[in-house]
C-alpha cells in the first residue's frame, strides 16, 4: 500500500481506450454494478472541462468514470476512492477526482486537495492512469485490483456531509433563500429562460466549484451571484481583458469584477459558452446563429441551459 508520485499529462488524442483502462472498468462493474456501478466513459477526445487547449486523459485512453447513483450510494463510493488512493502506486493511478475533491500524484500533498474544477464530479469517479498501468492487459488488470482492493473495499459507508437534493423543477422545490445548498438537480428545460431555476442552478455551479461570496440559493442574479460568476469566468481564463474593441473601448482593456452584468460581462460568458460547447462560426443552436453580441437573451439562455446541465 503506496501512494503514487509523478503526473504524466496527455499530448494528443488517441484512437480508442487502453487495455488497462477497459480492465479497471470490468472490475469495477463486476463488483458494485448491483450497487449502481456503471460506466460513465473511457475514451473521449475532448479538453479538459472548462479548457480549450489541454487536452483531456480521456483522449487517450488513460482516464475512465466510474459512475454511480450518487444521491443514495456516494458514501459508498467515498470508501472506494480512498482505496484507490491509498494503493494508488500499486494500481498506477496518478489522479482521482470525486465529490470535489482531488488526488494527484503530481501534488506536493499526497491527500486530498478541494476540487474547483467546473464540474464537481458527485456522479462518478475520475480516475486516470500512467501510462505503465494504462498498458497492462485487461486481465492483468483484473487480477492486479482484484489482488490489490478485493479484501478491502467492504461496502461499508463513509460518512459525508448531507445537502438537500432536488429532483425536479416543482414549485415546491424553487430556490428559497436556504443557506444550505443543494447538491444537484434534475436537468434544466432547453427554452431560453434565465430565471429562477436557471440562477439558482448557476448558485449550485457556483458553490461547488469556486466557494464564492454569495451564500443564498435564492434564485436571484444579484452583485454576488454576478462577482462569484466573474470568478468562475477569471479561472477559465475569462473576463480578463477585452477581447476586442467595442462601445468606445479599446481591446486589451482589463475589465473590472464589480459585480454588474453590463456588456461585457455578457459577450465574456457567452465566449467562455461558445468554447465549452463547442459551438463557432457557421454553427447554428436549433435555427439561429450564435453570436457573440453581449445580450442576454433566447440564444444565450439556451447555451446557460445547456452548459449548466453538462456541468452541474
Amino acid at each position: 500500500m503506496a501512494i503514487y508520485r509523478g503526473y504524466a499529462g496527455a499530448k494528443t488524442c488517441t484512437k480508442g481506450p487502453t487495455t488497462g483502462a477497459k480492465g479497471a472498468m470490468a472490475w469495477f462493474l463486476a463488483k458494485y454494478k448491483e450497487q449502481g456501478g456503471r460506466n460513465s466513459g473511457i475514451y473521449n477526445c475532448r479538453p479538459v472541462r472548462g479548457s480549450t487547449r489541454t487536452t483531456s486523459l480521456h483522449g487517450e485512453g488513460r482516464a475512465f468514470d466510474l459512475g454511480l447513483k450518487w444521491y443514495d450510494k456516494i458514501e459508498v463510493f467515498q470508501e472506494l476512492a480512498e482505496q484507490l488512493r491509498l494503493n494508488s502506486k500499486e494500481l498506477g493511478i496518478q489522479c482521482i477526482i470525486f465529490n470535489r475533491k482531488i488526488f494527484s500524484g503530481g501534488y506536493k500533498y499526497t491527500g486530498w486537495y478541494k476540487y474547483t474544477g467546473v464540474n464537481p464530479h458527485t456522479d462518478h469517479l475520475h480516475v486516470e492512469f500512467s501510462w505503465r498501468a494504462a498498458n497492462r492487459s485487461v486481465e492483468d488488470t483484473v487480477a492486479l485490483w482484484e489482488k490489490e482492493l478485493g479484501g478491502k473495499v467492504t461496502g461499508d459507508t463513509v460518512p459525508v456531509a448531507s445537502r438537500p437534493k432536488v429532483k425536479d423543477q416543482s414549485p415546491d422545490n424553487v430556490p428559497n433563500g436556504s443557506t444550505n445548498f443543494p447538491d444537484n438537480y434534475s436537468d434544466l428545460k432547453i427554452n431560453g429562460n434565465f430565471k429562477s431555476w436557471e440562477i439558482g442552478a448557476l448558485q449550485i455551479l457556483l458553490k461547488n466549484v469556486i466557494g464564492g461570496l454569495n451564500k443564498q440559493w435564492d434564485g436571484k442574479f444579484e452583485k454576488l451571484t454576478i462577482t462569484d460568476t466573474m470568478t468562475l469566468m477569471q479561472r477559465n481564463g475569462y473576463y480578463l481583458k477585452t477581447p476586442f474593441t467595442a462601445r468606445g473601448v479599446k481591446k486589451g482593456t482589463p475589465l473590472k469584477k464589480d459585480g454588474k452584468a453590463g456588456y461585457w460581462f455578457w459577450v465574456e460568458f457567452q465566449r467562455m459558452l461558445a468554447d465549452d460547447l463547442g459551438h463557432r462560426g457557421k454553427v447554428y443552436y436549433d435555427t439561429r446563429k450564435w453570436r457573440l453580441d453581449g445580450k442576454p437573451l433566447k440564444e444565450t439562455g439556451k447555451a446557460i441551459q445547456r452548459w449548466l446541465n453538462d456541468n452541474n
